[in-house]
């Protein structure tokens, strides 16, 4: 994968002096965010790659990092993402991406014009064709759209609009993406998706109660800032990074405030309970895949009906994953 970062400073604040790192080779070209690289997003990067192969273009994606919301909304603490800039990265490559290049979204390039978008960056950059998603918006104000790019390509860019595509009859989109997993359906967020919902994070020392109480868990420091689920448990097949998929460790999960402990900041917590697994997890990377609703979290009377529970939520999960592991053997 040939990745390039694109400032505003190398091509805008210059005009006529930047040139593509790649040289001029004719490129197919699908232009977006693509937060969750969901299945909409599939279809614009598959249509890319199917015309560049066709035409003998060089299949390539253009995005943006990090998200408009971060650097232009009013509270970007509160801004989360489906898929940050690494996991992007290597969705495109399995869907047959080669060539990425990397806008470095600020505020300096929210205000270039669409017209100027094009013709300082896109054409230069020898595209060819450019595919983009029904609601695709661009330049200064969001002003710009899929007629823009071929006014301002002067005919020179084959522009492709790729229709909306639906998920359980609902259009899929981010924002629905979002709705779904903070209402828990990580199922229906999967159908949309294409695949389960995953983060990932660094295992961290926590407070140890987890092993107090029989069912030590490993607490997560997330790697970025990604959208979670409702407050509550969950089934989950976690692996470790850089180890094979093939080895999957199925387990329960808690994303929330523990009530039934006095103390705590209030902020959310991450914590894991890997079934059947002994060893040291401190410093690990592990990235979980969301699988299935337990229940939503709550204050137990004691800590024994809070183990009696655990331990039920576990059952359930083991119940629930048999299929999911059943189906990843060889």
């Amino acid at each position: 994968m040939e990745r390039y970062n694109i400032a505003y400073s190398s091509v805008f604040a210059r005009p006529g002096a930047w040139r593509p790192p790649h040289g001029e080779d004719g490129l197919s070209l699908a232009i977006g965010f693509f937060d969750g690289v969901h299945l909409g997003h599939a279809e614009v990067i598959r249509e890319a790659v199917r015309t560049g192969l066709a035409r003998g273009l060089r299949p390539a994606v253009l995005t943006f990092d990090p998200h408009p919301r971060l650097v232009l909304g009013r509270d970007p603490e509160r801004v989360r993402v489906l898929t940050p800039l690494e996991d992007k990265i290597r969705l495109l490559e399995e869907l047959g991406v080669r060539l990425v290049y990397v806008i470095q979204f600020d505020r300096a390039f929210a205000g270039v014009p669409a017209e100027r978008f094009v013709r300082e960056l896109l054409l230069p950059m020898g595209v060819r064709t450019a595919v983009v998603g029904f609601d695709f918006r661009f330049g200064c104000g969001g002003a710009g759209d899929a007629e823009t790019l071929r006014t301002a390509g002067d005919g020179r860019i084959d522009v492709r609009v790729i229709r909306p595509v639906t998920a359980d009859g609902v259009k899929t989109g981010s924002s629905e993406i979002r709705e779904r997993l903070e209402a828990g359906d990580c199922e229906g967020a999967a159908r949309m998706l294409g695949r389960p919902y995953e983060f990932r994070g660094v295992v961290v020392a926590g407070d140890g109660r987890g092993r107090q109480i029989g069912f030590p868990t490993a607490n997560l420091s997330l790697s970025h800032p990604y959208v979670l689920p409702r407050s509550g448990v969950y089934a989950v097949i976690a692996r470790f990074a850089g180890e094979s998929p093939d080895r999957p460790l199925p387990g329960v999960m808690n994303v929330g405030v523990r009530p039934t402990f006095a103390g705590g900041d209030g902020a959310p917590r991450v914590e894991v309970h890997l079934f059947d697994f002994s060893g040291d997890l401190y410093g690990r990377e592990m990235i979980v895949s969301l699988r299935h609703f337990l229940r939503p979290e709550q204050p137990f009377p004691s800590v024994q009906a809070l183990v009696g529970q655990i331990g039920r939520d576990a059952e359930r999960a083991r119940a629930l994953l048999q299929g999911s592991l059943s189906r990843q053997e060889p």
